[in-house]
């Protein structure tokens, strides 16, 4: 994942908030931009955030496969 990718999905996850403010209240804030984001952020913090953006994102897509009471998990089959 490169930062610019990071900073993209930084920017998606902070307006989030502001979306749903927007919808729940008369007083419109305005959403936030990449540059917004690039100019409060460090290319330290940047780094820092990749990880543990890819971190979490690998944590959501494991899967833990059972089948027939075989865990899967290691991809090898159970020797009869």
């Amino acid at each position: 994942m490169a930062l610019d990718e990071v900073v993209w999905l930084i920017t998606l996850l902070a307006n989030q908030i502001i979306l749903i403010h927007n919808l729940k209240n008369a007083d419109k804030k305005e959403l936030l931009t990449e540059e917004i984001i690039e100019l409060l952020t460090s290319p330290s913090e940047l780094a820092e955030y990749k990880n543990a953006i890819t971190e979490a994102m690998f944590k959501g897509t494991k899967r833990n496969i059972e089948s027939d009471g075989y865990n899967l998990t290691d991809g090898e089959l159970p020797k009869n």
